[in-house]
């Protein structure tokens, strides 16, 4: 018998990159069921082929985590411009409002929003302001005393 030319390097290869049963492989590429089959036992080639298979699957889930981190860190930035916005807007506001409540939205819109902008970059949204002397309750009662006296004085005018 006749030893034939194949490339075995080129069918190595070819084989390795196929899904193809050793049988439906031989037929398509017109080699002997038994010399394939022996190359294939001797030389592993399944076990090389299960070692592509498992780096295709790794690098398609490296790839879609990259995607999705990618598509997370897209929408953060958008998220982060959208309340950067808004808060140059509520600052705009708030250097124009003359009654304590208007006042006191406006803060109360700027705390959320500087809640939603750690929240994006992953910080903590617990206040971790260290200003000695600051008592934020007292300030809020005095804000609403301030109100209370705006709006007496907004009755006696319309009286």
């Amino acid at each position: 018998m006749a030893k034939s030319n194949h490339d075995w390097a080129k069918i190595k290869v070819e084989f390795i990159k196929s899904t193809l049963s050793i049988r439906d492989f031989a037929e398509a590429f017109n080699i002997p069921l038994g010399t394939l089959s022996r190359k294939v036992t001797k030389e592993k080639w399944t076990d090389e082929r299960s070692q592509v298979d498992h780096k295709v699957i790794t690098k398609s889930i490296e790839k879609t985590i990259e995607d999705r981190v990618d598509e997370l860190t897209q929408f953060e930035n958008k998220n982060l411009k959208a309340i950067a916005y808004a808060q140059d807007e509520v600052l705009k506001m708030l250097s124009v409002c003359e009654k304590p409540s208007e006042i006191k939205s406006l803060t109360g819109a700027l705390l959320d929003l500087q809640k939603g902008y750690r929240l994006a970059l992953g910080a903590s949204t617990e206040n971790q302001a260290t200003t000695e002397g600051f008592n934020r309750e007292e300030w809020l009662r005095k804000l609403g005393e301030y109100e209370q006296q705006d709006r007496q004085r907004n009755n006696s005018t319309t009286e």
